[in-house]
């Protein structure tokens, strides 16, 4: 095989391992899912990040600074009924969205649930949610609204 071929090959496989990537990024309903780290980049770009928590836990942990703060589940775990429709009037479906919630289990749900019913088309969930953000050291602040 000549160099040329090798080369093109080479360049073939590494689209491929890409294009793979990128399939399973999305492969949670639409839905990617970042680290800490990335969502701090991703705060830096001016994406809008959705805390999905409750009041009550906004409170206890603080909250990243600039999020919207819509709580997308009740105590019993019930979808709230206004979310959706909350997440549409902040943010456009074609808009960059993070979701948080505490471990990232309830924001990978909501984000799911956006995709599916609302059409949005960027959304991001943070792994490990707010406790491995605190547990990184990112900065949270007090919320004020709760």
């Amino acid at each position: 095989m000549g160099d040329s071929m090798v080369g093109s090959a080479r360049l073939l496989g590494i689209f491929c391992l890409g294009v793979l990537l990128a399939v399973a990024a999305k492969a949670d309903g639409g839905v990617t899912t970042v680290s800490g780290e990335e969502l701090s980049r991703l705060v830096d770009q001016g994406v809008t990040v959705v805390d999905v928590r409750r009041s009550d836990e906004w409170r206890s942990t603080g909250v990243i600074h600039g999020s919207r703060l819509i709580t997308a589940f009740d105590e019993s775990g019930q979808l709230n009924p206004r979310f959706i429709a909350d997440v549409s009037a902040a943010v456009g479906k074609d808009q960059p969205v993070a979701l948080i919630c505490r471990s990232g289990r309830r924001s990978t749900v909501a984000a799911q649930q956006l995709a599916r019913e609302a059409g949005f088309t960027k959304l991001y969930n943070v792994s490990g949610g707010i406790s491995a953000w605190l547990d990184q050291g990112k900065p949270v602040e007090p919320c004020t609204s709760c």
